[in-house]
């Protein structure tokens, strides 16, 4: 109410991160002592988070003093501050607390888009993490069908996802764009079959770009549904 009265409308801080869930997994994948905080998976450029170096993969666990519980929880707490007011954060990089300085902006407006495709390379064979899933080299075209912005350089389109995979069942779908396969960035469709290739484990650390955003996805090797 204060808001509308001073200012005629509400105005919420930004960040300019993509955030999400710190699952048990992903966790244990970043190496982190507990699954508390909110995963960085996208920053976008030229935003109050991008200027004060925060990176993706980094895990944000304190802001301006107070505990992030979850995603939601950091979302609030950016949301209800002023834009223009300077926070600080801390967050863990590599298992290392870093402390970063940012002044807010305004959370603007966004849109979303999503489309498929057909055609592409399978990048892996049967048994693996990512069975299942076709992947085609970025174009022009797919960047104007999906909206995809300039900033999501190289990358394999993914085409086609079998519902019963692994990957599936993660939330990988049609139209993602893979940007790194266990923290190694992705080219172009070959490059990402060549890191699928590598892969030993029975899971894999996925960054996607996806609908407006990019985050990250933990596919584990299992029977197919």
């Amino acid at each position: 109410m204060e808001r509308i009265v001073a200012e005629g409308k509400i105005t919420r801080g930004y960040l300019g991160v993509r955030i999400q869930p710190l699952t048990p997994d992903l966790a244990k994948e970043f190496k982190l002592p507990a699954d508390t905080g909110a995963l960085v998976g996208e920053v976008t450029p030229k935003t109050p988070a991008a200027e004060a170096g925060l990176k993706e993969g980094d895990v944000i666990v304190e802001f301006n003093g107070k505990k992030v519980t979850d995603d939601r929880h950091l979302r609030l707490m950016a949301a209800q501050t002023l834009p223009g007011t300077r926070v600080t954060l801390k967050a863990l990089r590599d298992g290392k607390e870093q402390t970063f300085t940012v002044k807010l902006g305004e959370l603007p407006s966004e849109g979303l888009a999503k489309a498929g495709r057909s055609g592409g390379r399978s990048p892996s064979a049967k048994g693996d993490p990512l069975d299942g899933v076709e992947v085609t080299d970025l174009d022009a075209s797919a960047r104007r069908q999906l909206n995809i912005p300039n900033q999501v350089r190289g990358g394999a389109l993914v085409v086609n996802v079998d519902p019963g995979s692994p990957a599936a069942a993660a939330g990988l779908q049609p139209g993602d764009v893979i940007l790194e396969i266990n923290r190694k960035p992705v080219a172009s469709a070959d490059e990402a079959i060549e890191l699928s290739q590598q892969v030993k484990d029975e899971r894999v650390l996925l960054r996607v770009w996806s609908q407006g955003g990019s985050h990250y996805i933990l596919v584990k090797a299992g029977k197919r549904h």
